[in-house]
């Protein structure tokens, strides 16, 4: 009877050791490789695509690093870190310039997109919003928030001021 309580306690602590490592596994594999959330969109006219990126920044806040990522075949990718999400701010809005180029609009920053050179560089002094084409942004589904690209048809502009948002 002592060798079957020893060996059921043996095997106890073992399956409950394997359960914990499982679970610590687990934790550690989803804090070294986040999961990326990527919405795309082709940039009309050209042959070339831009997706923004959501990476989560901590593992349980709901706080993202944006990237922006210019693709074209043949062409290395161009990816670009846009301002953080930190709750609530990841909605991005894609505009056609009258020049062929193309600007993206957070709320705290804007880029401008070349498509012709292969380039992303920072809007500065640019003031012109161009056609709205849509946004980047999160879409509820009945169980789930799904990240994805809306033509301007599907989500109609914002105005996209943090001030605004925080009264």
């Amino acid at each position: 009877m002592h060798v079957r309580v020893r060996r059921s306690l043996k095997y106890t602590l073992l399956i409950v050791g394997a359960i914990v490592a499982l679970i610590a596994g687990l934790i550690a594999y989803g804090v070294m490789f986040p999961p990326t959330y990527e919405a795309a969109v082709d940039l009309p006219g050209t042959t070339s695509r831009i997706s923004v990126q959501l990476q989560p920044m901590h593992p349980y806040l709901a706080e993202y690093r944006r990237y922006l990522v210019l693709q074209k075949g043949g062409m290395p990718d161009k990816r670009v870190e846009l301002f953080a999400d930190t709750g609530g701010y990841s909605r991005t809005q894609l505009y056609k310039l009258p020049d062929g180029r193309f600007r993206v609009d957070g709320f705290f920053d804007s880029v401008i997109v070349d498509p012709v050179q292969h380039q992303i560089s920072d809007a500065g002094r640019v003031r012109e919003k161009g056609t709205y084409l849509g946004a980047f942004q999160n879409v509820k589904q009945s169980q789930w928030t799904e990240w994805r690209f809306l033509s301007s048809a599907e989500s109609p502009e914002e105005t996209l001021d943090a001030e605004q948002r925080i009264r």
